[in-house]
């Protein structure tokens, strides 16, 4: 496996984890209404960065996917 393919499969896994835990959340009935709509916010978005990792293709530039992968890495640390 390539570094790409890696870094894409290591981000895809943060992502899962993410949207799994903000799911949780949004269900959460103990949290206020505002945390649980933060969480679908949240949730929305890290089924949108799966997307993107989704279709990735792996002939890109190595400079663009380090771009792409750091933005996406950027992106999961704000939301935790």
């Amino acid at each position: 496996m390539h570094t790409f393919e890696r870094h894409i499969t290591s981000l895809r896994s943060q992502t899962l984890a993410l949207l799994a835990a903000n799911q949780a959340r949004a269900n959460d009935q103990s949290l206020s209404q505002a945390d649980r709509e933060v969480a679908t916010f949240n949730a929305a978005e890290a089924h949108a960065v799966l997307g993107i990792l989704d279709n990735l293709k792996p002939s890109l530039r190595p400079e663009e996917a380090g771009k792409i992968a750091a933005r996406i890495r950027e992106l999961l640390k704000w939301k935790d």
